[in-house]
């Protein structure tokens, strides 16, 4: 009789759990991140975009106060209308102010135009605001549209990728 009170004691004193509570500890986990993964994905795309725009108004607002501050024209430059490869800030004389690498994960920048010069006084020298379209490999309303009035000022909204 007494073995088995301290059987009986051993066994209430034991603060472990089973392999059938383990188990299912795991199948809530694994269904809670199957539902949180996707989700994730289209977080860090958006935010990936986010990012991306941001450094081509960076860019855009230095080639502006540059310009300014070096009362002179100062020029911001790509190969080609697919912005997504680099660019270039250079001066007057063409000297290579900053510049920026080409995106790595296969987003896509297209400008209406290869060049844009600020003029000193911050505005830029086109007949009409320019206009880039920034996307990803999603399809709809993923993009980002950025505007630039003549006055200079860039400006982004949401636009819609096929």
């Amino acid at each position: 009789m007494n073995d088995f009170k301290n059987n009986m004691l051993i066994k209430k004193d034991n603060k472990g759990f089973t392999l059938v509570e383990l188990m299912i500890t795991l199948a809530i986990a694994a269904i809670l991140l199957s539902m949180a993964v996707p989700n994730f994905t289209t977080v860090i795309k958006n935010n990936r975009l986010t990012t991306q725009a941001n450094e081509l108004i960076s860019s855009l607002n230095y080639s502006r106060s540059e310009a300014i501050r070096r009362s002179a024209n100062v020029s911001l430059t790509s190969a080609s209308v697919n912005w997504h490869t680099g660019w270039v800030i250079a001066d007057k004389g063409g000297n290579t102010i900053r510049s920026h690498e080409a995106f790595a994960n296969g987003s896509s920048l297209v400008g209406s135009v290869a060049s844009i010069t600020y003029k000193s006084t911050g505005f830029i020298s086109a007949a009409a605001a320019i206009t880039y379209t920034l996307c990803d490999d999603r399809t709809g309303e993923t993009g980002r549209t950025i505007t630039i009035s003549l006055t200079g000022r860039p400006r982004v909204t949401d636009t819609t990728c096929s």
